[in-house]
């Protein structure tokens, strides 16, 4: 028996994806085999340092183990699988590598409350679909809403009011 709750060894799907408005976005992350699917709600932060986490990892691999990194291939389906009804919110991720299996080993740990045991999931890919992957988190991650040049603060649809200007001039508006 596994000592995770979701255990996909390997994995054929993994993707995130959004849900609302830049702004109001949900992220979702999504691993699948075969027809069974689990998904988790996630932070956008979290799968940014995933993305730039999986991309390092693979060039540590190319160097440690004259493994060069795959080409990125654009032949994967990175799009959300419905029904999507998530299992619970990532709190923690971590990535590592099986050297025998050439994988790319991803386990997630389950937000819960204190004193209760979390639930965790592990996901193993080739380093071929973990680079695609990563490729498009960081695509995913980069489509919300623009950045203020001036304060780096998000602007909303609306305008923004940028603190640099202390409260004078003209709001920027994208």
């Amino acid at each position: 028996m596994s000592e995770f709750t979701y255990d996909f060894d390997p994995a054929d799907h993994l993707t995130i994806g959004t849900i609302g408005e830049p702004g109001r976005r949900t992220f979702y992350f999504q691993a699948g085999r075969g027809i069974e699917y689990v998904s988790m709600i996630c932070e956008k932060e979290q799968m940014r340092s995933l993305g730039e986490g999986l991309l390092s990892l693979l060039d540590q691999i190319g160097d440690a183990f004259e493994r060069p990194v795959p080409d990125l291939d654009a032949g994967y389906d990175f799009d959300l699988v419905e029904p999507m009804v998530p299992v619970w919110r990532i709190a923690q991720l971590g990535v590592g590598y099986e050297e025998d299996d050439d994988r790319i080993v991803l386990v997630l740990q389950e937000l819960a409350d204190e004193g209760d045991l979390a639930e965790t999931a592990r996901f193993t890919v080739s380093r071929a679909l973990a680079f695609a992957f990563a490729h498009h988190i960081l695509d995913v991650v980069a489509g919300g809403r623009p950045i203020c040049p001036f304060c780096g603060q998000p602007i909303d649809p609306g305008g923004h009011f940028c603190p640099k200007s202390n409260g004078h001039g003209k709001h920027y508006v994208q």
